[in-house]
């Protein structure tokens, strides 16, 4: 049996900390010197194994990620729309401090859409759909399938895994650019492994995943 490893795309010039920050969604930014860098690092990470298919969220940030892993495993990319983050619409580009009030007000009615955006259920319904299909593939393969995507899709990871509340889904943290996340099967059920070391420690990145089987 396989295992799904989940990529967050590496760094652009709007995931800025504190107060600059800025909100992606859909906006078709590019990887920064800095994102560079990581998907170089995850690329290494990675070669290390048998990668059977790369999968990519078609936004240019994910896109170049997915390319400089393909170069390190020699695996396709497959573009999948379905990994793009939740489309926040007019409030992308817009600093994250300044817009929080309506991204409280779009958790908490999760049905309504952004204004030329999609509602969270939306966003939500489209990526656990392609999540479960990519478990369907990593189940059937005995080598890794790899899914470059974004943080609003990897916070809602762990509860699509877990068929829980998909109105509780964390808005804020999930993992840093560039890092891993890995998915193995236990006893019949899906898990997030511990992988909290994976892009800072490289020498630890082949017990990480081997440990989660």
């Amino acid at each position: 049996m396989g295992k799904l490893i989940l990529v967050r795309h590496g760094h652009t010039h709007l995931n800025r900390a504190g107060a600059e920050e800025r909100l992606r969604g859909w906006l078709d930014v590019p990887l920064d010197d800095e994102g560079l860098r990581e998907a170089a690092t995850t690329a290494e990470l990675l070669a290390h194994y048998s990668v059977d298919m790369i999968y990519s969220s078609d936004l240019r940030r994910a896109r170049q990620t997915a390319e400089i892993v393909r170069r390190h495993t020699r695996a396709r990319v497959i573009a999948a729309k379905e990994l793009r983050p939740w489309n926040l619409g007019v409030f992308c580009g817009q600093r994250v401090r300044d817009v929080v009030p309506f991204l409280n007000q779009l958790n908490q009615f999760p049905d309504l859409p952004a204004p030329s955006g999609e509602s969270f259920h939306q966003f939500y319904g489209r990526y656990s759909t392609r999540l479960n299909e990519l478990l369907a593939l990593a189940e059937k393969s005995s080598r890794y399938i790899v899914a470059i995507t974004h943080v609003r899709n990897l916070l809602a990871t762990k509860t699509i895994l877990e068929r829980g509340d998909r109105d509780r889904v964390p808005v804020r943290g999930g993992p840093a650019t560039g890092t891993l996340t890995v998915i193995g099967k236990e006893d019949g059920v899906w898990r997030i492994c511990d992988n909290s070391v994976a892009l800072h420690a490289p020498a630890l990145a082949p017990q990480l995943v081997e440990a989660c089987s």
